[in-house]
């Protein structure tokens, strides 16, 4: 047996890890949001979003602990995908929402002006970069979950942007939490995007 008989099994083997150690990591995270849903979903959480759970005494812990979940999962993952040759921008954007968590916790948004600032700040440039990653996935692999990953982005992150304003709509937890449900999914299909191509170049040099 060579080597190119054994690419397509080690290139599966490794995607198959990249998933588990994705799907533990935004696991952890969409578990604790529940939790803190659970705990309370009154009107302030639904009018200051997730955020909300980061300065709240009873799910402060619950919510650090989901982030940094997050976080280290996105930064190993960013890894991989650097391992199968993604774009510069994908690395350096997965990698730049898991600072974003970070900065989100030490940025409360009930702490004066500037930090409230800082905080939203933080959390547009999040958005952005969370839905061009979605755009360029859906541009290199156009598939059932890469479109659903940018559909789902795109209504909630309208649903969020319109919470924001004074407008008697408290829904940007909702929106917020969907737009992280498509993230989520993108991360994975990134994985797919990503390893296919070296496996299918893999099985040509075996068959040639």
């Amino acid at each position: 047996m060579t080597a190119c008989d054994t690419a397509p099994a080690l290139v599966a083997s490794e995607r198959r890890d990249a998933r588990r150690l994705l799907g533990a990591s935004q696991g952890f995270f969409f578990v604790s949001l529940v939790l803190c849903v659970i705990i309370d979903h009154g009107i302030t959480a639904r009018n200051d979003g997730i955020s909300f759970y980061g300065v709240f005494h009873r799910t402060i812990v619950i919510l650090v602990t989901g982030f940094a979940a997050a976080a280290v999962g996105l930064w190993r993952t960013a890894s991989y995908y650097a391992a199968h040759a993604a774009p510069p921008g994908l690395i350096m954007g997965v990698r730049a929402v898991a600072v974003g968590l970070f900065l989100l916790l030490v940025t409360p948004y009930n702490r004066g002006p500037f930090l409230n600032w800082s905080h939203m700040t933080v959390g547009t440039v999040m958005a952005l970069v969370q839905i061009g990653l979605t755009t360029a996935l859906v541009r290199r692999h156009r598939s059932l979950g890469s479109v659903v990953a940018w559909v789902i982005q795109a209504v909630s992150g309208v649903v969020a942007a319109l919470s924001l304003p004074d407008w008697h709509f408290p829904n940007l937890l909702l929106g917020e939490s969907f737009f992280e449900v498509g993230f989520g999914i993108s991360l994975f299909v990134w994985i797919t995007a990503l390893t296919y191509p070296t496996e299918r170049r893999a099985r040509v040099r075996a068959h040639a």
